[in-house]
């Protein structure tokens, strides 16, 4: 019975197309690079040719060799962007001079100057009437001779480019010529050094051949006039002798033409693309294949360059192409252009020169064959066996019969089966797969595999399998048949995957979940899963216990139904809230309603179901907090009781001092009036002891005020009447009232900021929490002091701010500013009671404000006062 270990075809058809996409991304971006490196390549190619053709023009077009040699050197100097372009002639003595320069302004002309033969040793003119270039990058660096080297120095140069400029020297009977030194063509770069670049140098080779050539032309216009006469009788007699070949040209060019049909007839049948091209890269021919193969009609190549890679103008193709035009034929050669579409295509490139009738060569003849799905298929098979070679499952291939005994034979396994099962190639060819049997092999599975068998088709089963060793291991197996073009089965592909650690992670998995399932069930905590609308889908049975409930009467139901109507919003946003901040899980306490009718209060922590559900979902887990907080309620209750017994022995005991000193001054001065005749005769000494009794009874007064205020306020009987108040006028009246009762002692400012609007506030309670923070800011200053009240309006609040240059609050005291009677320890001997800024406080709070105070020992105080425009009564009951 055969029994095959076969992956999923699917993970391979996966692979297989991640492998098949990085390859064509990898090939696309060399491409793109390629095609960039190519464009600035043809640019600078053709700025070449078009300097090389405008100078070319030029010299067709003007027989003034002087005015040639300019031009020249200006658009050289200019396209290099050289320093200095000079054209250096040689004389017959062995000296040179620059005949024509074009040079930057600031620096030295060289134009005119003639040399002395020293400065042009024998060696150097011996090597560039061989045509040879000379590039310096570096006069410093390079090996260049010392005296060389001191005669550039000279003319501040730091990097050159030497071309030689040749011309034949034809011998008398012109059989034969010689190339001879005329001059040099040399560019300067002297404000720093300079690598000269392939195609720099290219290009002033070319334009030492226009020179040459210019230079030809100018000489041969000389000849010219000398040779026009004997030219005239020489032309008659040739017009006989042309007359007679003409007859036999006649002949030749029909027999060619009959030829040349035949030829075309071929050229248009083949299959394969064919292409001619001329010697200076224009189509001459391009047959029907050539179109469908690269997408070029016949009429847009023909007589223009090449489309494909013999346009091409980088170094390798040059190199093929002037390889052929020197004779070398090219067979099965293959590239890889690019189509009209931009799609690269791999090719069988075949060329070979094209002989004219006296055997030169005057073109080249291309044959080309299409191998871009050959290619592909290649790649895929490449690929398929990296595939099989590499992964780590098993790979089994069998032959396709006999299904039952003794069952196909193994033909190929790779190098993950040996590492799986432990048996080698060498080990299993010729054997079958129930090898890998033994005695826990599920029979059922194997009846499965046997099944599939039978009828050609694919199956993946789970069963254990052995080792070379005997041990035993989760096999995970899939086989397919493999069909040949007829449709014929040749044979099986199986793809084993071990699967041990899956199962045991399963199994552990199993018990986990058991484990797990069994202490939610035992807890004391409610666990509920709900979705988004608070519908419960599972609640742990604890619920019963908890709140009286079966689980299964929860299941369906809403949540909120439950819960108190007071806390549900709130309970419903905290526990939806986890689906957007899933990493804070805030406690949240809310009332749920027994079965029996009573309210408990639950502590809920929710976060979100992470399972395989559609649906969002959410995990709540609630503990019964009803007797801690009954607890806590009486905990709490017991603190604030005795924190009151003691604020009350504090005030009394505070009161009891604070009213002893005046009283103890009211009673000390009736004394005196009493008992001393002449503290009572004196109307000085009487009036100052009236007043001592006035300002303790008034310092009472007030005292008692502030008590009664602040008692008021603490049990929520101190009246609030808010009333629309122009504030800026308020202030101002205020502070003017202010100043006429303390005299010309401090200077009183005040300032307004905002667009001043009405406020809604309690103009008696708004007087109070004024007059305390000035009162305070002019008793604590210096008599010369400054103190600046300050109005500002916002947008939905205005600010009060005072601001004195006084002694300032310690930072130790700054904590207890706001208890009853307390005072910095910096005062001495300054009169206060400890309640003014007591009663502000509380003033403030009924206004829903709030005040801050900043202080420096030394440097003064600024109180804030921030209240809102429109000020709601809050019910005393809350």
């Amino acid at each position: 019975m055969p029994n095959f270990s076969i992956l999923s075809v699917t993970p391979i058809a996966v692979g297989f197309g991640i492998v098949i996409l990085g390859g064509l991304y990898y090939f696309l971006n060399q491409e793109v690079t390629r095609r960039r490196r190519v464009e600035v390549v043809l640019r600078q190619q053709t700025e070449r040719e078009r300097l090389v053709n405008q100078i070319a023009q030029h010299i067709r077009e003007s027989l003034d060799l002087d005015e040639v040699l300019a031009t020249t050197v200006a658009e050289v100097q200019q396209f290099l962007q050289a320093d200095r372009v000079l054209i250096y002639r040689l004389w017959k003595d062995g000296t040179g001079s620059a005949i024509t320069e074009a040079a930057l302004p600031n620096y030295i002309k060289i134009l005119g100057e003639t040399f002395p033969e020293e400065v042009f040793p024998k060696e150097y003119h011996d090597a560039y009437s061989l045509g040879k270039t000379r590039t310096i990058t570096n006069v410093e660096q390079e090996d260049v001779e010392p005296c060389l080297k001191d005669f550039v120095k000279q003319f501040g140069v730091k990097a050159k480019l030497v071309v030689p400029i040749l011309q034949e020297n034809r011998e008398a009977d012109r059989a034969t010529s010689t190339p001879y030194l005329w001059g040099l063509l040399i560019a300067h770069q002297c404000d720093r050094i300079r690598k000269w670049e392939c195609w720099e140098v290219e290009l002033m080779k070319q334009l030492a051949t226009q020179v040459a050539i210019a230079i030809q032309q100018s000489e041969l216009y000389k000849q010219l006039q000398t040779l026009n006469a004997s030219l005239e009788l020489r032309v008659q007699q040739r017009t006989s002798e042309l007359t007679k070949a003409n007859i036999s040209l006649r002949a030749e060019i029909a027999e060619r033409q009959r030829t040349q049909a035949a030829l075309q007839a071929l050229i248009n049948a083949s299959p394969r693309a064919i292409f001619t091209i001329d010697l200076v890269g224009n189509v001459q021919i391009w047959n029907p294949a050539a179109q469908r193969m690269f997408g070029w009609t016949e009429a847009e190549v023909i007589d223009r360059p090449s489309p494909i890679f013999l346009d091409d103008k980088t170094s390798e193709y040059n190199t093929l192409r002037e390889s052929i035009f020197e004779g070398t034929t090219y067979t099965r050669l293959e590239l890889r252009p690019l189509k009209k579409d931009g799609t690269p295509i791999d090719i069988i490139f075949s060329a070979a020169p094209l002989y004219d009738s006296d055997n030169t060569i005057n073109g080249i003849v291309a044959v080309i064959a299409d191998i871009t799905e050959q290619k592909q298929r290649e790649e895929q098979v490449r690929l398929l066996q990296s595939v099989v070679v590499n992964t780590n499952d098993a790979v089994v291939i069998t032959e396709a019969e006999p299904i039952n005994q003794p069952g196909p034979r193994i033909i190929y396994v790779n190098e993950a089966f040996t590492r799986t099962t432990g048996y080698s190639l060498e080990e299993v060819l010729g054997k079958t797969p129930r090898i890998l049997q033994g005695s826990k092999t599920s029979r059922i599975e194997l009846d499965k595999v046997c099944a599939a068998l039978l009828s050609w088709e694919s199956v993946t089963v789970e069963v254990i399998n052995y080792r070379k060793d005997g041990s035993e291991f989760w096999n995970e197996l899939s086989i397919v048949p493999v069909a040949d073009k007829t449709g014929y089965y040749t044979h099986w592909i199986s793809i084993q995957r071990d699967i041990t650690g899956r199962k045991q992670a399963e199994q552990a998995l199993k018990q986990s979940e058991e484990r797990f399932r069994s202490l939610i069930e035992n807890t004391l905590d409610i666990v509920k899963i709900i979705d988004i609308d608070g519908i419960i889908s599972y609640v742990s049975p604890s619920v019963e216990k908890v709140l009286g409930y079966l689980a299964a009467e929860l299941i369906g139901k809403n949540l909120l139904n439950y819960i108190h109507q007071d806390d549900s919003p709130n309970t419903y946003h905290s526990l939806i809230s986890t689906i957007q901040n899933p990493k804070v899980a805030a406690p949240i306490e809310f009332r749920c309603q027994h079965k029996d009718g009573s309210w408990r209060t639950l502590e809920a922590i929710s976060q979100r179901f992470v399972d395989n559900a559609a649906d969002t979902r959410i995990m709540v887990n609630c503990r019964d907090i009803t007797e801690r907080k009954r607890l806590d309620e009486i905990r709490l209750t017991l603190e604030r009781e005795r924190e009151l017994s003691i604020l009350k022995t504090r005030f009394f005991s505070m009161a009891s001092h604070e009213f002893r000193t005046p009283l103890s001054t009211a009673l000390a001065a009736a004394q005196l009036l009493e008992n001393c005749q002449d503290e009572w005769d004196n109307s000085s000494k009487r009036l100052r002891n009236l007043q001592r009794i006035q300002i303790s009874v008034k310092n009472m007064v007030q005292m008692l005020d502030d008590i009664l205020t602040i008692n008021r306020a603490e049990t929520g009987k101190l009246e609030f009447n808010p009333k629309p108040l122009d504030l800026q006028a308020f202030c101002s009246s205020f502070l003017e009232e202010m100043r006429l009762s303390i005299g010309e002692e401090h200077t009183l400012t005040f300032s307004c900021q905002g667009k001043a609007v009405s406020a809604c506030v309690d103009e008696r309670l708004l007087r109070s929490i004024l007059s305390n923070l000035l009162l305070n800011a002019i008793k604590y200053s210096p008599q010369v002091g400054n103190v600046h009240l300050a109005l500002e309006f916002k947008l939905d609040t205005f600010i009060l701010q005072v601001h004195d240059q006084g002694i300032g609050i310690p930072l130790t005291d700054q904590k207890q500013l706001f208890e009853p009677f307390h005072r910095g320890k910096n005062v001495r001997s300054i009169p206060g009671t400890g309640l003014g800024l007591v009663v502000v406080k509380k003033c403030v709070d009924l206004h829903q404000g709030n005040i801050s105070i900043t202080s420096e020992v030394g440097i003064g105080t600024t109180c804030v006062v921030t209240l809102p425009f429109r000020t709601y009564v809050i019910e005393k009951s809350k």
